[in-house]
């Protein structure tokens, strides 16, 4: 194999373990509560786990808060900031994660084309796939958002998401992890 294939299938083995870790989204909520009675909503003060000034910042907050405030006003609630039916508060927290290597895929025969003379004739250039990927490292992020009934201080509903965050796509992944949880919102 040449230089640049084997750059090119290490490139596509690291894409391979990034695909790998995917969103997981969780949602859980008060089987008592009556979701129809929650029509007005305020935000209480976040808790915010991180240290990194990357995932820990005003601009961070407040992206996740538009995005809730869209997801909700969409679903016809409106913000009331002196007597809401529910307070919502987040909780973000980053950790460093270690993937493990492993094999990834069967292996395919990959076959190249020749020309000899007036003929192209095929030749086993090897197999690809079936091999090993190294274990990397990457960052965390989790974010929960809590919905709390104001008239019995209960928590009524919670959403979760957990993935891979990239700081320099992170209002995107905001954007759409936000999106995951508040389409589980029981409105």
């Amino acid at each position: 194999m040449n230089g640049l294939f084997k750059k090119a299938l290490l490139i596509g083995m690291i894409g391979l373990g990034i695909s790998s870790v995917k969103a997981q989204v969780s949602t859980h909520k008060d089987p008592t509560a009556d979701f129809k009675d929650y029509h007005t909503f305020a935000w209480l003060k976040p808790d915010v786990q991180t240290k990194n000034p990357l995932y820990n910042n005003e601009l961070i907050t407040k992206n996740i808060q538009t995005n809730v405030d869209n997801a909700l006003l969409a679903k016809g609630m409106s913000i009331d900031t002196k007597q809401p039916d529910i307070l919502l508060r987040f909780h973000t927290d980053t950790e460093k994660e270690m993937t493990r290597g492993g094999s990834f895929g069967p292996m395919y025969p990959m076959i190249g084309y020749a020309r000899v003379g007036r003929y192209i004739m095929p030749y086993n250039m090897g197999y690809w796939g079936g091999g090993y990927s190294a274990p990397y490292s990457y960052t965390k992020g989790t974010l929960v958002i809590d919905a709390i009934d104001t008239k019995t201080n209960r928590l009524v509903w919670q959403g979760s998401i957990s993935a891979a965050v990239n700081s320099r796509r992170i209002d995107k992944q905001i954007e759409k992890g936000v999106s995951k949880i508040m389409k589980r919102y029981p409105v």
